[in-house]
């Protein structure tokens, strides 16, 4: 259950901050389509706040985590910081526009990453994020403008967004927005056997900053960790990708598609690993990736997600998410997943091409 559980974690909170901050109005009345389209087409200025909130995440019906949550959010320069209380521990999360660090108090650990790193732009406002994320939900979501509503004494728009299929990016949710700051005031997502809701309130509107707001306080006996520098990624050579991996492994020797590069991603620490993956293109463009790894010997989360189903894959069993295209299996204590680039690689072709693998010295 913990796979799931932190996705609906990460997805819950996720939303709150991506869609803080964008300024639209006159939206109750449109269709989702609508609504979409001014989102995107719409000049807005993000939004400065402090909030507090209570997020609880449900498994299985069952009340899993209530945790407290305080932010502040500078929407000027982009800076972030959040504080989390869960059964009186607390952690520290702090963005100052180029450095994420996190700082967690009951174990005394603390680590900081680089912005870029997370694959977001220092410069990137909460709208461009919203834009992308409506952009990608708008073919495999409805999205249903629900009317009008009070929710801790302010006027808000309630919009529901619900997958057009089970199965494909299965994730619904209910959004309650003040219209005239399009910040999230509370949310409710559901993905499968999992719940979340988080609930602002209150909300102060432009509030004053100092130079310490968005500084975490760690103590000089703790130990700053830099994720930076526990993983790298570098192109390598076949010799030394199965060095690496310690043994050959499958690739695509029928010739009909091109490999382009071979990536091995690297990383230390408790779950630390040596990751390869093959890209392979057509008329320079990538049509799949194969990635490889050794497979895990124990305390492995074998538990399906709703987007997830068994297949069979090279006479083995095997998993297939419909959403991201991806099929994975584990075959001779190594674990392989396949990737397609675009809609024609449906499930069927993707276990004909993983049937097709051979190791490099096999005729």
């Amino acid at each position: 259950m913990m796979k799931k559980g932190w996705m609906m974690l990460g997805t819950a909170l996720f939303a709150g901050s991506l869609l803080g901050g964008c300024a639209e109005k006159d939206l109750v009345g449109l269709s989702g389509d609508e609504m979409i389209e001014k989102v995107v087409t719409a000049e807005t200025k993000p939004a400065s706040y402090y909030a507090e909130g209570v997020m609880k995440v449900w498994s299985d019906d069952k009340l899993s985590h209530t945790m407290h949550i305080k932010e502040w959010v500078d929407g000027e320069t982009g800076r972030k910081r959040t504080e989390t209380e869960e059964n009186g521990n607390i952690s520290y999360a702090v963005n100052n526009g180029t450095d994420i660090t996190i700082y967690e108090k009951e174990t005394g650990t603390a680590y900081s990453m680089s912005v870029s790193a997370m694959g977001q732009q220092p410069e990137q406002t909460q709208k461009q994020m919203l834009v992308d994320q409506l952009e990608r939900l708008r073919d495999s979501h409805d999205v249903d403008m629900m009317g009008q509503e009070e929710l801790n004494g302010q006027e808000v728009i309630h919009i529901k967004l619900m997958p057009k299929e089970n199965g494909t990016l299965s994730i619904s949710s209910e959004y309650w927005v003040d219209p005239k700051t399009w910040m999230i005031v509370k949310v409710i997502s559901t993905y499968g056997d999992e719940k979340s809701e988080m609930v602002y309130d209150p909300i102060q509107y432009d509030p004053e900053f100092s130079e310490d707001t968005f500084v975490i306080d760690i103590p000089e006996e703790v130990d700053v960790q830099n994720l930076n520098d526990l993983s790298q990624s570098s192109e390598v050579s076949l010799e030394e990708a199965e060095q690496a991996l310690g043994q050959p492994f499958l690739q695509d020797m029928s010739g009909e598609l091109e490999l382009s590069r071979m990536e091995m991603f690297s990383s230390s620490g408790e779950f630390g690993r040596d990751e390869v993956t093959l890209y392979y293109v057509n008329n320079d463009k990538v049509e799949v990736s194969l990635t490889v790894f050794k497979a895990p010997d124990e305390n492995v989360d074998d538990t399906l997600l709703p987007d997830e189903s068994k297949v069979e894959v090279r006479d083995t069993e095997g998993s297939y998410m419909k959403s991201i295209r991806n099929i994975s299996w584990t075959e001779n204590g190594l674990r392989y997943s396949i990737m397609g680039e675009n809609e024609e690689w449906t499930k069927e072709k993707l276990q004909a091409w993983a049937k097709d693998l051979k190791l490099p010295n096999q005729p």
